[in-house]
């Protein structure tokens, strides 16, 4: 059987993939499970989502079902934050994984649904399932539970004794950079090289002490091992679609939605222009029309690049869509433009700069009387290559593809 579980915790606290680690623990007398445990990020652009908007899936292999669902209840009902307002919980536990179901997820990590769209398939499908509230959750547990991930990645969340939930967490920052330095590039995201500070671990109240992304289970649970840490009281390894870029429809400028994330094809049509904050923005244009792209302040280093953009510079864009403005996550240069700076002329006798004539006049030498009509024109050395650029660690969705996955590829990596 497959249960799925979504929008249990809230922004004070709680964690759908502690509950779910709890849940499995307890589900372990039950039943065997199969493969890997399921993180499944959902539409980054979703309004009620509490930090990431993951749901969980479990495949389990068992005929005690009425045991099983009982179990997953009261495991929702114990460990989810009911007083958080946006807090909706949803609990499904299928037989069967149905093409309907797959269909499902893809709307689900792409575009908005609505609670009714999970009813309906439920309802069709015949397939057990709790909403609590508003029943939110049901929308992800579908999904989860109905998820197929052509391209995956893994992150192992260590979780923190009960006692210490809501204290500051103790991590040996040391030990973090070495784990990084031994296991990069076959897990990422655990540090900012730029911008000099660990980004695994989370700064709210919810039970994770930290999470290691990686493409390779034997090389995150190295990380692991040269971690040292406040004690931990159990740990997971999920397997996920996070840095797959699975939430990114390609398309065109006049296909672009708000809440959808998009990969977009086009040219610079105005020189990028900071505003108060530090946050830049430029129009990119294809044949269909014209969209505002951003690059906010909190992308830190991915701006200088932005900085460097000139008008006609063809460029491929990936990012969100949220009030008329994409913002971006990557950015891949594909041809640069000739940038030209106009010079007066060099007079040909004394080898000095000529100056100005007078208006419509040319230019002349004041020494040896030397004319010439105009400005002379030189193409500058761009110092932007093209390639892939990518917002920094600190800066990175779930769902991104780090360009440290894109092989084959010309990239210029954060670090």
């Amino acid at each position: 059987m497959f249960i799925g579980i979504d929008d249990t915790d809230s922004e004070r606290g709680l964690c759908t993939t502690y509950l779910a680690a709890v849940l499995m623990e307890r589900l372990s007398p039950l039943g065997e499970l199969v493969g890997y445990p399921k993180l499944i990020r959902l539409n980054p652009c979703a309004r009620y989502k509490t930090r990431g908007n993951a749901a969980i899936a479990l495949e389990l292999k068992s005929d005690r079902i009425e045991d099983i669902r009982e179990i997953a209840l009261q495991t929702v009902l114990e460990l989810s934050d009911f007083s958080g307002s946006n807090t909706n919980p949803g609990l499904v536990i299928a037989s069967r994984k149905t093409p309907s179901m797959a269909a499902f997820y893809q709307r689900a990590v792409t575009r908005i649904l609505e609670i009714e769209d999970a009813r309906k398939l439920l309802d069709q499908e015949g397939i057990w399932h709790r909403g609590f509230k508003k029943g939110r959750g049901l929308i992800g547990a579908l999904a989860a539970i109905g998820a197929v991930l052509p391209d995956y990645t893994y992150e192992l969340i260590a979780y923190r004794e009960r006692d210490r939930w809501g204290t500051p967490r103790s991590i040996d920052e040391a030990t973090v950079w070495r784990a990084d330095g031994l296991t990069y590039p076959r897990t990422w995201d655990t540090v900012d090289h730029h911008n000099g500070r660990m980004v695994f671990a989370p700064h709210s109240a919810d039970p994770v002490l930290f999470g290691i992304r990686g493409s390779d289970p034997q090389a995150i649970l190295e990380a692991f091992q040269a971690i040292k840490s406040e004690p931990i009281e159990r740990k997971v390894l999920y397997q996920t679609n996070q840095g797959t870029d699975a939430h990114i429809l390609e398309g065109t400028v006049a296909d672009v939605r708000a809440s959808e994330s998009y990969r977009l094809r086009g040219f610079v049509a105005g020189q990028p222009q900071a505003i108060a904050g530090g946050h830049l923005f430029f129009p990119l244009q294809d044949g269909t029309g014209r969209v505002v792209c951003a690059a906010f302040e909190p992308t830190k280093n991915f701006r200088a690049i932005v900085k460097q953009l000139i008008i006609g510079d063809e460029i491929e864009v990936y990012g969100s869509v949220q009030e008329s403005t994409l913002n971006l996550e990557k950015m891949r240069v594909l041809h640069l433009a000739d940038k030209t700076e106009a010079f007066a002329p060099v007079c040909p006798q004394c080898n000095k700069r000529m100056k100005s004539a007078g208006k419509g006049q040319g230019y002349r030498c004041r020494s040896c009387k030397t004319h010439a009509e105009g400005l002379v024109c030189r193409i500058q050395k761009r110092e932007l290559e093209t390639g892939y650029y990518e917002v920094p660690p600190c800066a990175r969705r779930h769902l991104s593809k780090p360009l440290v996955r894109m092989n084959g590829e010309k990239v210029h990596c954060s670090r």
